[in-house]
């Protein structure tokens, strides 16, 4: 991402936040980003568009947030959890995301709806996997249960929180008390051997939610040109781009040392103008090690099976 489709990102971010979504016109847009109109459609082909960037780069900083929480940490704690939930709630407190979802869900537009939806759905397909971490593969096939009704608890404390007028800048003791309560209500979703939509929403899940797939060659396309991009590097910073090129230019890149180098390269540029650049590549890296642990899950699998 170069310092132009940042800049527009940036006025667009700033822009819908204060005057909602409907209401900013791409003159709006064009005036506080100083570009010309053939500029912003050299990048965008709407605004629109240009929100479902913003929208991705802020679900890139919460799974960066989320792998940082957990690195070094057992999966099964609670606390880990509590961490990684609240990060999607930093985010869009940080970047004043809330008020333009507002303006989305009060416009009525149906396409940009679905977009903030499928957000949420996301979210919760997340959670329901990270619990059975906790409890264990004992949890399925209730674990989207689970999950929804941990969601509907945070959300709902969380609004009565803020209309009584309690302190909401610190939402940690409330999704740490939701979670505890999960210890008592996962034992009766197993032992009652009941779900209600937890299956329906998984169905809906793999048949409505797009997963991008991720391409070693495009990967490394962005990771040279980030580089060439860079006016000025520090020698740590040079040393992990030069690293993450050289391993995604094997016949076949080492995964679980490109995840981890990747995490060091984003921490590199963490507080930099090209964070969000970073992130993205980041990202990028660790869906790609995704669909290769997923790949060897399919191919062991019929394995597993003859031997049973």
């Amino acid at each position: 991402m170069n310092n132009r489709k940042r800049q527009i990102i940036q006025a667009c971010l700033t822009l819908f936040s204060k005057k909602g979504f409907n209401e900013t016109s791409i003159q709006d847009i064009l005036d506080a980003a100083k570009i010309s109109k053939g500029t912003f459609y050299n990048y965008f082909p709407s605004k629109k568009e240009c929100l479902i960037a913003i929208l991705e780069i802020s679900r890139e900083e919460v799974n960066i947030r989320k792998v940082q929480a957990i690195t070094g940490k057992e999966r099964n704690d609670k606390s880990v959890l509590a961490v990684q939930l609240i990060s999607s709630l930093q985010v869009n407190r940080e970047q004043n995301l809330l008020p333009i979802f507002e303006t989305i869900f009060q416009s009525g537009d149906k396409e940009m709806t679905r977009l903030v939806d499928q957000i949420f759905m996301k979210e919760i397909n997340w959670t329901a996997h990270r619990l059975l971490d906790i409890y264990g593969m004992r949890l399925i096939p209730y674990h989207y249960d689970a999950a929804i009704l941990l969601f509907g608890m945070i959300h709902q404390m969380l609004q009565t929180s803020k209309m009584i007028h309690l302190s909401k800048d610190n939402p940690v003791p409330i999704v740490e008390f939701a979670i505890e309560q999960l210890d008592m209500i996962v034992p009766g979703l197993i032992k009652n051997r009941k779900t209600m939509i937890g299956p329906y929403f998984e169905d809906y899940i793999s048949e409505h939610i797009e997963q991008k797939n991720m391409e070693e060659d495009v990967i490394l396309k962005q990771v040279t040109g980030f580089k060439s991009f860079l006016k000025e590097s520090t020698a740590e910073q040079d040393e992990y781009l030069d690293y993450l090129i050289e391993e995604l230019e094997r016949p076949k890149p080492r995964m679980n040392i490109l995840s981890a180098v990747a995490y060091q390269f984003y921490n590199c540029f963490r507080d930099t103008a090209h964070s969000s650049e970073a992130i993205e590549i980041t990202n990028a890296i660790w869906q790609l090690k995704r669909q290769a642990d997923d790949d060897l899950n399919k191919k062991e699998e019929p394995a597993k099976n003859k031997k049973c």
